[in-house]
């Protein structure tokens, strides 16, 4: 039997946090008739028995952020998920949703936290059963769960089909991947490293200006930064648009540091305040 230890945490009236034993957070935010499950994690363990037996009975839809094996992990154990279309290409090993890299990355997190957690990464992550059918979501799509809506914008730069969303009733913006404290731009989208942090600085600071308007609370994917049920820092989104716009104008401080995707390596990154930038290559 697939683990079923996720533990997960309500930290807002009708949003849960579930923590995916530190390699990703999956949300779920119920309205008064449907839920939105936010990402599917690397696939360990039984995520849908999770949602449909601890958190709500209640019809849900799943929104995929972006494609990367963290995020998209889990995708395979439902019939559905809506994705951008400019990430709906799950084959690229190096990201994507095979079996390899879903063990590969889920032992690098425990050698990485060396932490003993409540799963075995043999018996607990395994083959999907099927591919889900993949639905188009676009920039400006609402998802009506009664009482609550949630509307999703189109957000590249950590990946080119990258989104995020916002929950109106608590004012909550979750990010996925497209801000954090450690943030990687993906180079699969553009020959040059300048069109990238173009294309990420607007993209933020289109999302910042909605900022005490539509959210105030920001929640990423990966909670290395925060404690689980906790924000992300008020200032990782707006310091990270000021890296960005330091690289863009060749301004920006290098250091070198370690690199959390890694157990030995070490990369250059551009620093801000409390944020770094980095590329990653796929």
């Amino acid at each position: 039997m697939l683990s079923r230890a996720l533990p997960f945490y309500e930290f807002k009236n009708g949003i849960f946090e579930i923590d995916e034993f530190d390699c990703a957070s999956v949300f779920v935010i119920v309205g008064e008739d449907r839920a939105l499950v936010i990402d599917t994690g690397t696939g360990i363990g039984d995520l849908r028995w999770v949602i449909e037996h601890r958190i709500t009975n209640k019809p849900y839809d799943i929104i995929i952020t972006h494609n990367h094996v963290d995020h998209i992990g889990g995708a395979g154990f439902f019939d559905e998920v809506w994705v951008h279309e400019e990430d709906a290409d799950w084959s690229n090993a190096e990201i994507g949703a095979n079996l390899e890299a879903r063990k590969w990355y889920a032992k690098l997190i425990l050698q990485r936290e060396n932490k003993n957690y409540s799963y075995n990464v043999d018996k607990d992550i395994i083959d999907w059963p099927q591919e889900p059918r993949k639905k188009k979501m676009g920039d400006g799509m609402v998802f009506d769960l009664g009482g609550r809506k949630v509307t999703i914008y189109h957000c590249p730069g950590h990946s080119k089909g990258e989104c995020v969303a916002i929950d109106d009733l608590s004012k909550t913006l979750f990010v996925g991947d497209a801000c954090n404290r450690e943030l990687l731009l993906c180079n699969d989208f553009s020959e040059n490293k300048e069109k990238i942090i173009e294309v990420a600085c607007q993209s933020l600071e289109r999302i910042q200006s909605m900022k005490g308007k539509k959210f105030e609370d920001v929640y990423n994917s990966h909670h290395d930064f925060r404690g689980v049920g906790a924000p992300l820092g008020e200032e990782v989104l707006p310091d990270a648009i000021q890296c960005l716009k330091s690289l863009k104008e060749g301004r920006a401080i290098l250091k070198t540091v370690k690199d959390p995707l890694s157990i030995t390596e070490e990369k250059q990154v551009a620093e801000y305040g409390n944020v770094h930038i980095s590329y990653i290559s796929i």
